[in-house]
């Protein structure tokens, strides 16, 4: 008589294996279910910060973005962008405002003649740099502030940050346009804007050859050392390339080059100093919804 082999074994390992699937299955769910989480916290975090100070709510900035009607104020440290955030939303105070070194973006509805804007102010700060990108997209138009009388000392990083906004692809998508202010005009010193025009477009020269010498190089090494098939890293490496290049290649450049509007105009928040004056910028932000 023939022995029969007991399924017992089999059938504990079967199960095991059956538990083992239904476990992974189970983990990675909750996995995807927490990084989902995650995501949408993270993203109301951000959206939390870019609505800090001045009283304004996640939600106004949430329906600025949705009306399109965003102004931005950027540009390096110092350079006097919370002093005119503060004269395009309280245009009754004829006094010079008291301020300081921005930590945090400043942001309000403003209206401007019979426009109603978001006003945005992002520190000059490196750290802030998220801030000012993530508004970017949604920006109608972006002012641009210069420090007219330490821009000499200051030109090549005050040319980074103005690279990086006219270079950014939104901005180039949409054509948005910018206004670059030259402040501080009432100080002796202070250099005209027909003199930092040509300073900032000599440095943007300079600044654009050495940024495509760089990306031609990590391509190249990228070339050498990358195994197999290398046509997309070529293609991304060339579109970036392309996409971060300002003006026309072998001319040197001109903002008249570019495909959105840049003006230059001077101006001064000082007591009684309106040079240029907010009667000008709201003309500017005025035009942008005609």
């Amino acid at each position: 008589m023939s022995d029969t082999i007991p399924l017992v074994e089999s059938t504990t390992t079967s199960s095991a294996s059956t538990l083992l699937l239904f476990g992974t299955a189970f983990i990675i769910a909750v996995s995807g279910i927490v990084w989902l989480v995650l995501q949408k916290q993270s993203a109301a975090i951000s959206t939390k910060n870019l609505a800090l100070a001045s009283g304004t709510s996640v939600a106004a900035l949430q329906s600025s973005k949705k009306r399109n009607n965003t102004v931005l104020i950027t540009g390096p440290m110092g350079a006097g962008k919370t002093a005119l955030w503060c004269y395009v939303r309280f245009p009754e105070n004829k006094a010079a405002p008291k301020t300081q070194t921005s930590m945090a973006v400043n942001s309000a509805e403003v209206k401007v003649g019979d426009t109603d804007i978001c006003l945005v102010d992002v520190p000059g700060h490196q750290k802030h740099r998220f801030d000012r990108d993530a508004f970017l997209p949604v920006a109608r138009g972006i002012v641009f502030v210069v420090d007219s009388v330490a821009v000499s000392q200051n030109l090549t990083s005050t040319t980074e940050l103005l690279y990086d906004v006219l270079a950014n692809k939104h901005v180039q998508q949409k054509e948005t346009p910018v206004l670059i202010l030259c402040n501080k005009q009432d100080d002796p010193s202070a250099l005209s804007n027909l003199r930092i025009k040509s300073m900032l477009e000599e440095e943007i020269n300079r600044l654009r050859a050495s940024r495509q010498a760089d990306l031609g190089s990590l391509r190249n090494v990228g070339a050498v050392s990358g195994a197999g098939n290398n046509d997309d890293d070529d293609d991304e490496a060339a579109a970036e390339k392309a996409s971060d290049f300002l003006g026309y290649d072998g001319k040197r450049f001109s903002f008249e080059d570019l495909p959105n509007a840049v003006q230059i105009n001077e101006s001064s928040m000082a007591m009684n100093m309106d040079i240029g004056g907010t009667e000008q910028i709201n003309s500017w932000i005025i035009e942008l919804f005609n």
